[in-house]
């Protein structure tokens, strides 16, 4: 009790700890909602030394506000930090975003409730009598907004949530093509037909399914070879806002490592740029494009955004090598934006085979049916949760049980345990041939990154030659028989061990679409399967009564029996239970 006591104490103190210090360079996400510092005072009761003033009260949706935080006109005092936000005057939501340069050494710019850019807070926690900011009303907005804002003097001085001295009123602006800036070839030209010859004249990939021919895609990046170093990209999304739709290309079917190119829009402005997608799964937005990457045309349309570029097919980005000559995966996804890169996305896409985008001149679609993936994981389900996991406690604990009751001359143990592992080989060389199917032939991945086919493939071949060696096992009495039992037990626990690895690996798999509670499943799996073999060793070592031999004969079950039977019956309907709620995970919504 008093370890656990102490355990509470030190990560409470290390929590309150970790936000004081956080504090210091701007308030954290966890204060956006009351706006109110983590420093256990209660707010200033006085009226407060700071205010916040507007440029302007009346502005178009398209214009920027100048916001200007600082000391009433009757104080001297300075303050050390502050949290801001913008509010709708009609519904009390937080509206509207900071533009606050990369540069600023005072502030900087805060996502609260998920959305980005939606508050300003402070950068470090040096006195300021004065901080200017940039705030950019929602695109077509029209009403009324005020501003709140929480200054920090000192750790037992501040004020909450203080009103701004005016409000700004909004109209929606008649604008309804974006801007682009300067330097982009970017022009207001109407949304080109980015169908016009899927399948003829160059390749495209898309979602949903048949949303080519009806015109009606969401997500689309058509591809073809201008000439021996270049590739003609268009990319092409559903998207509204501050937004972005990108495409990556992989070696693998896994994100990490991969050349990005961004079609993005952001502050009325179309931009196309180089990212990297990092082994850990971030971007990084290149500094500058490579050469031969430009931009031809962009623009944006009734919630649709379009880039047509050059790609070089042969460059370096984040110092490692890209040839698009090869066959790649197509990565597409969406998301937020902001100043410097892309944010999380929040729709992904990726093509189920590497595609060659030279000469490859085909229409496929991202959403390809999952129903060979589903059975291939199904069939392992129940070949290794279900059918090897009872299967293999068969010889181990039942021999003595069922004596004398046969099926085909063979006692009933052995009639379980051999059915049991035929249905687990079967399922596992057809689950194995499926995915070979499904992906096309043997795909090659970083085992670091991957190594859920190679211990797939170890397994397949273990489980495959166990009936072999069961075959050819020596009679009973022959003098080298332990050499075939140990090596028959050997080989089917290490195959067994080895797909219950397997299936946990493949939780964390993209194709495999599975929720983290199968990850529990998995865990409750294991630790009913070893209760089950403590229980039936503990029975058996409590119950024997002689050290058996191999030419010793039963007239009956052995004491203890229907304890055996009941541990069985239990274990085996809490495996059948799990394997198929597993299953349920895997055919998913």
């Amino acid at each position: 009790m008093f370890v656990i006591y102490s355990l509470v104490v030190v990560i409470t103190y290390s929590s309150v700890w970790i936000e004081v210090m956080g504090s210091s360079s701007g308030a954290p996400t966890a204060a956006c909602d009351s706006m109110t510092p983590g420093h256990g005072n209660s707010p200033m009761a006085v009226p407060c030394p700071f205010e916040t003033l507007l440029d302007q009260t009346e502005i178009s949706s398209s214009d920027i506000l100048t916001v200007t935080i600082q000391q009433s006109d009757s104080s001297t005092q300075s303050f050390k930090g502050y949290l801001i936000m913008a509010f709708d005057n009609k519904t009390d939501g937080v509206v509207g975003t900071f533009q606050i340069a990369s540069s600023d050494e005072t502030s900087k710019t805060l996502d609260c409730f998920g959305v980005y850019e939606n508050a300003a807070t402070h950068r470090s926690s040096s006195p300021k009598q004065s901080v200017t900011l940039e705030w950019i009303p929602p695109e077509s907005f029209d009403g009324e907004v005020f501003f709140k804002a929480t200054f920090v003097e000192s750790y037992s001085v501040y004020w909450v949530q203080e009103l701004s001295k005016q409000t700004v009123k909004i109209t929606r602006s008649d604008m309804t093509t974006p801007t682009t800036s300067e330097s982009s070839p970017t022009t207001q030209l109407p949304m080109p037909d980015v169908y016009d010859g899927c399948g003829v004249s160059k390749g495209c990939i898309a979602t949903p399914d048949g949303c080519v021919d009806s015109k009606t895609c969401s997500l689309m990046t058509t591809y073809r070879k201008m000439d021996n170093d270049h590739l003609q990209l268009e990319i092409y999304g559903q998207m509204k806002g501050d937004e972005y739709v990108a495409v990556g290309f992989s070696t693998d079917s896994e994100m990490g490592s991969d050349s990005v190119a961004e079609c993005v829009q952001y502050r009325n402005k179309l931009e196309i740029y180089q990212s990297y997608n990092t082994k850990n799964r971030n971007n990084e937005r290149l500094p500058t494009s490579v050469e031969g990457f430009t931009l031809d045309v962009s623009t944006f349309s009734d919630g649709y955004i379009y880039c047509s570029l050059q790609h070089p097919l042969v460059y370096q980005n984040h110092d490692e090598g890209f040839d698009l000559n090869k066959p790649h995966y197509i990565l597409m996804a969406t998301g937020s934006t902001g100043k410097d890169n892309i944010q999380q996305h929040t729709k992904e896409e990726k093509s189920r085979f590497s595609i060659d985008l030279t000469n490859g001149l085909s229409v496929s679609y991202f959403n390809q049916s999952r129903i060979l993936k589903q059975l291939h994981g199904s069939f392992m389900v129940v070949a290794w949760l279900i059918a090897a996991s009872v299967g293999v406690l068969m010889p181990r604990y039942m021999k003595k049980t069922w004596v004398g009751k046969q099926f085909m001359k063979k006692d009933l143990w052995f009639v379980f345990h051999r059915g049991l592992m035929v249905i687990a080989w079967t399922l596992t060389v057809a689950g194995f041939i499926i995915i070979f199917v499904d992906v096309g032939g043997w795909v090659s991945e970083s085992i670091a990154e991957n190594p859920h086919p190679l211990i797939g493939c170890i397994t397949t071949v273990l489980a495959f030659i166990q009936p072999f060696m069961a075959l050819m096992r020596p009679l009973p009495n022959a003098p080298n028989r332990y050499i075939f039992n140990w090596a028959h037990m050997l080989v089917g626990y290490s195959a067994h061990t080895l797909a219950i690895a397997c299936i946990f690996l493949a939780v964390e798999m993209d194709e495999a679409e599975l929720p983290y509670e199968t990850y529990w499943v998995l865990t409750a799996h294991v630790c009913c399967y070893v209760g089950a073999q403590l229980l039936l060793t503990v029975h058996a070592r409590r119950n024997s009564k002689t050290p058996p031999t191999l030419q010793q004969k039963y007239s009956a079950d052995e004491r203890g029996t229907f304890g055996r039977k009941l541990i069985l019956a239990w274990y085996s309907c809490i495996a059948v239970a799990l394997g198929f709620t597993v299953i349920v995970f895997i055919a998913g919504p």
